[in-house]
């Protein structure tokens, strides 16, 4: 009884995330000049790639497994180490930013 219930919610987590995540990214497309910035790109970027995963989570939880799933998977997947070397090359250059400043201001 508990492992359906713990799954129904998941599942349901799931979807609502992914609905959210593409909300969040039809949003800003249409709202925001995301193009502007180089962080408003990464934002972007993030949010699609969050979207297009989660996304792809819901689907699969929807249709059975098949190759059709490898493929998307691979696909979506892919854009994950590069969003996430992005945001981490970002928080480094930020930080070494702010450490040259405070060491010049001394």
């Amino acid at each position: 009884m508990l492992d359906e219930s713990a799954y129904l919610i998941g599942t349901g987590l799931v979807l609502v995330s992914a609905a959210l995540a593409v909300a969040c990214v039809a949003a800003q497309m249409l709202l925001a000049r995301w193009w502007e910035t180089p962080a408003g790109r990464h934002v972007m970027a993030f949010q699609g790639v969050l979207a297009v995963c989660l996304s792809l989570w819901a689907l699969r939880l929807a249709i059975p497994d098949g190759e059709w799933f490898v493929v998307l998977r691979l696909v979506a997947f892919s854009g994950v180490p590069v969003v996430l070397a992005w945001r981490l090359a970002i928080i480094l250059r930020t930080w070494r930013t702010k450490h040259r400043e405070r060491k010049e201001q001394r």
